[in-house]
């Protein structure tokens, strides 16, 4: 295992110009992935989304309540990040009051701002209030998050790429600076001037 470890890496060494060039290549792909499933996709954090009208939940399973930019976004607006009073609209049924969880502020900074415990399985409006349109990125119909997937293909391709090119380039560097040295040295030896010569150069 360790002999086959050891081959690879010396491949990819040898190779790394050509392997940069497709890694870079694979990265410039998967960026335009992105852009097309960020356009597509109906979550808070893509570009342009439209909160859906109403999602699909199940009774009993915690979802996240989000707005894009979160926490920030809200101040920013002048709305206070407190408790608010959320409710949920079944389809064809009356409104039904949600207890929600404030996420904490030590948290990672996200687009999510509480969590609740769904009080009915099936599709529903979700109104918060003051907050505005919000998102419920988690239900059960939201889809999956390809251009979270997509971003983070293309950030790996492009470092690595970026990577090994720097250093495919700087091995070509050290290869031309030795081919130079061994030239000056071939070139000096073959101009010196021995005793033999004294007459030549006086002529």
């Amino acid at each position: 295992m360790r002999d086959a470890v050891r081959s690879f890496g010396q491949l990819v060494m040898r190779r790394r110009g050509p392997i940069a060039v497709v890694l870079l290549l694979a990265g410039v792909l998967f960026a335009g992935l992105y852009r097309v499933a960020d356009g597509i996709e109906k979550h808070s954090y893509n570009s342009g989304a439209v909160p859906p009208q109403t999602v699909q939940l199940t009774s009993g399973r915690q979802y996240e309540i989000s707005v894009p930019g979160g926490r920030k976004a809200l101040e920013k607006r002048g709305i206070a990040v407190t408790a608010s009073q959320c409710s949920l609209t079944p389809d064809g049924s009356g409104t039904v009051p949600v207890t929600v969880t404030l996420i904490s502020t030590d948290v990672r900074p996200t687009n999510a701002l509480a969590t609740f415990v769904s009080p009915i399985s099936g599709r529903a409006h979700i109104d918060c209030g003051a907050w505005g349109a919000v998102y419920v990125d988690d239900s059960d119909d939201s889809g999956w998050d390809y251009s979270g997937q997509f971003i983070g293909l293309t950030k790996i391709f492009l470092t690595l790429g970026v990577a090994l090119g720097l250093s495919a380039l700087y091995a070509r560097s050290a290869r031309d600076d030795e081919e130079i040295e061994r030239r000056i040295g071939f070139l000096g030896g073959d101009h010196e001037v021995g005793p033999g010569d004294s007459d030549d150069v006086l002529r």
